[in-house]
């Protein structure tokens, strides 16, 4: 539960700010007496963390006002407004710092921040999703670390510029204390009722989250170079590079004088001409070179960010540790999760390569969570399954599992709608050309193309819907552990594939609609919605037959 008020006055706490950072390792007490109700102010780097946020956003705005009004400003305005650059740069850190408290409660975190608009902000240990924190290299010597705690949710995250290491720690403990406090009043609550059959899923539900910090941690996952630079190489992701170079120019020309802008425009144009006119090798060299471009860029943003990437196992979390310079590590409890989500792009699954993603119900606004819930970022799918089990057993994840096809026979269904809206699209652009004798006539190819991969896309959704409902353990079987109720259904995603598992707990609600010429052939939609905050937030079967919607609605309700 998520708390964000205007702050009220509080003689008690204000009276214990006389002592905040005497020494914040004082503070640190043994795991029995975590929780306190003092208050605490966030680590001295912290200053330095907010002054250089501050001074990057400072200069550009003073560079931007300084090219743009340079020749109406005189040079006693422009000293004027650089002096106040930097009391601007170094004030505001300096009142950020003294502003902004924190305090472990006996049962949530509070943080207090802002000097004219004050905001108090409260998360329950057990609402505590997820904790991320990132270790920069100026950061490393002082043994301080940027702390973010994501809730169940979206921008209700706390996230602490500066503070001790251990408090991470703490706050692990704190959570799994809660946890094991939830699960055991509820089995006590459930003492009364008629004795059901135990079930090795709820047995380890209460007894884990206990003992998830004195578990030692164990690696089941660690990404080699290669893996890195083949995740650069097939994800689709690299063409944003593109957009990153465009906007990095753009801000050149507003900086640069326009007499060498120009200078650079036409030397690029008479390149671009010169290529042309020698050949189409020429061509397809210049393009090539600009697809290595963004290869190089897209090679070194992957290795910046997963570079030394692994998994760990402890106890009931999963801890996600990346990054080449900066460090981030990001804590996910294994009874969050809500799915997992196995993808094969189209560049990927020629290469029989996949990647693992996490679907949890909580973000973080700098994506931390985001970016540590792809605990899989490339990997061969012959190791897929073997790793998994041996990172989330309790999911017995089988891919190789028989799937029952809910769109085979119905593809007339999927390519319809797409086939009809082509040739329409097509014909009013074709009667445009002819009449107005004013519009090129390869514009009719734009929307025939465009059909053409809206129909291929419903053509691969119909040929990989379908799903498969997962036995149950019992106590007898080897996998006693593995959670019940799970589903695992598989889909496509414009040209990529993806296999995705789940549980009943997850599903939110049910939606079944269908058209009443499509009622008298027993042929409906299905949607189960899913709380999940960074991925696929559904299930959806977009055509299926009244069967298996019948035995998808009787699994969601329990039957």
């Amino acid at each position: 539960m998520t708390l964000a008020t205007e702050d009220p006055e509080n003689e008690h706490a204000d009276s214990s700010f006389d002592n905040d950072f005497s020494n914040d390792n004082d503070s640190i007490v043994s795991s029995a007496d975590i929780a306190t109700t003092t208050w605490h102010r966030l680590h001295p780097t912290a200053l330095i963390v907010r002054l250089t946020e501050s001074i990057r956003s400072t200069v550009g705005i003073f560079l931007t006002l300084l090219v743009i009004m340079r020749q109406h400003l005189s040079a006693a305005i422009i000293a004027w407004i650089f002096v106040a650059a930097i009391v601007v740069s170094l004030a505001q850190p300096a009142v950020d710092w003294l502003t902004t408290h924190y305090c472990l409660g006996p049962h949530s975190l509070s943080f207090r921040s802002g000097l004219l608009f004050r905001k108090h902000r409260t998360i329950s240990y057990g609402a505590i999703h997820a904790i991320s924190s990132t270790s920069t290299f100026y950061l490393r010597p002082f043994n301080v670390i940027q702390l973010s705690i994501s809730p169940v949710g979206t921008g209700a995250d706390i996230t602490m510029p500066a503070v001790p290491a251990t408090l991470q720690t703490e706050l692990e403990q704190l959570r799994a204390r809660a946890l094991a406090c939830s699960t055991t009043g509820i089995a006590a609550d459930t003492e009364t009722l008629p004795a059901a059959p135990t079930t090795a899923a709820s047995t380890s539900a209460v007894s884990t989250p206990a003992n998830a910090c004195q578990t030692p941690a164990k690696l089941v996952f660690r990404a080699s170079v290669t893996d890195i630079l083949l995740f650069a190489v097939t994800d689709i992701g690299f063409l944003a590079a593109a957009f990153v170079i465009y906007g990095f120019v753009q801000n050149l020309q507003d900086i640069l004088p326009n007499s060498l802008v120009l200078a650079a425009e036409h030397s690029i144009g008479d390149t671009v001409m010169h290529s042309a006119a020698a050949g189409v090798m020429s061509v397809i060299l210049l393009i090539a070179a600009c697809v290595m471009i963004l290869m190089i860029v897209s090679i070194g943003t992957s290795l910046l960010r997963f570079y030394g990437f692994e998994v760990w196992r402890r106890g009931d979390d999963l801890m996600v540790e990346r990054g080449l310079f900066t460090r981030h590590t990001t804590i996910i409890p294994v009874s969050r999760i809500q799915t997992i989500v196995i993808r094969r792009s189209a560049l990927r699954r020629p290469l029989h390569l996949c990647s693992v993603q996490l679907g949890l119900s909580a973000s973080s606004r700098k994506n931390d969570v985001t970016f540590s819930a792809n605990i899989l970022p490339v990997l061969s799918t012959r190791r897929v399954t073997a790793t998994l089990r041996a990172m989330l057993p309790e999911w017995d994840c089988r891919l190789e599992t028989p799937v029952q096809p809910t769109g085979r026979g119905l593809t007339r269904y999927y390519v319809t709608v797409p086939a009809i809206a082509t040739i329409a699209a097509s014909a009013i652009v074709g009667v445009g050309v002819a009449v107005t004798r004013t519009w090129l006539w390869w514009l009719i190819a734009v929307p025939a193309m465009a059909g053409a991969w809206w129909i291929s896309c419903r053509w691969m959704k119909s040929r990989a819907e379908g799903y498969a409902i997962l036995p149950d353990s019992d106590d007898s079987s080897a996998t006693a552990d593995v959670m019940s109720h799970r589903i695992m259904t598989t889909g496509a995603n414009g040209w990529g594939l993806f296999t995705m598992m789940t549980r009943r707990a997850r599903v939110q609600s049910v939606t079944r609609s269908t058209m009443l010429w499509r009622e008298q052939r027993g042929v409906e939609s299905m949607q189960m919605s899913l709380f999940v905050m960074n991925g696929i937030s559904e299930l959806r079967f977009r055509f299926l037959r009244q069967a298996d919607a019948d035995v998808l609605a009787d699994w969601a309700r329990g039957r």
